[in-house]
């Protein structure tokens, strides 16, 4: 039997990130919703997470990619994919970034006129204690630390960076939608960043184009 109902797991991750909460605190509020269904010892250790060091350097990097290679007014989709790679024999979980021109009507908006091939991935060491904590044992908590607290800790981040950043993200185009998700499976539309700040979507999926 599953320990979550993903349909409520994953509605209350999209409540937080789209609420007034700080990162720690939405993030917190995350662990105590799973950790009520999947009583663990490692959740106190996932409570200790160094938020906002991580940040910081989420941030740095985000206005690197900004600064050094910014995407055409064109790419007005930002996909912040959530994958597995392999470092130094390692595997870890981590983001990277790439673009596209956006259109809420066509699902594989993302795959054409692509931006981001080369940009560095963001080497959030969050991302990596949360995926060392949930496999570095046998009895650890897998996949039900990894999915809920990546996904959530990915796209809170990611709504922290977009509120700090609007003017650098948008730059010349009419509106960057901003979505996060594992680049094989769900993901969460945030909203878009626009001339007068960060606007929250109304969906999970889509936003008007």
């Amino acid at each position: 039997m599953p320990a979550y109902d993903y349909s409520k797991l994953f509605g209350e991750i999209e409540r937080v990130v789209k609420s007034d909460l700080s990162v720690a605190e939405a993030l917190l509020h995350i662990i105590q919703f799973c950790e009520a269904a999947r009583p663990h010892p490692d959740w106190s250790a996932l409570r200790a997470l160094d938020v906002e060091s991580d940040l910081r350097q989420l941030q740095q990097w985000l206005e690197t990619i900004m600064r050094t290679a910014p995407p055409p007014a064109a790419i007005t989709g930002l996909w912040f994919g959530l994958f597995n790679p392999t470092v130094q024999g390692r595997v870890t979980a981590d983001i990277h970034l790439i673009g596209a021109p956006y259109d809420a009507t066509d699902p594989d908006w993302l795959f054409r006129q692509r931006w981001g091939k080369g940009t560095p991935v963001s080497g959030s060491t969050v991302l990596d204690s949360i995926y060392q904590l949930a496999y570095g044992r046998e009895d650890g908590l897998g996949n039900d630390a990894e999915y809920p607290l990546a996904l959530a800790y990915a796209a809170l981040a990611v709504r922290r960076l977009a509120q700090r950043m609007g003017p650098s993200l948008l730059r010349d185009a009419a509106q960057r939608v901003l979505l996060v998700g594992f680049d094989s499976g769900d993901f969460l539309c945030i909203g878009s960043v626009q001339k007068d700040g960060l606007v929250f979507s109304r969906s999970t999926e889509v936003m008007a184009s």
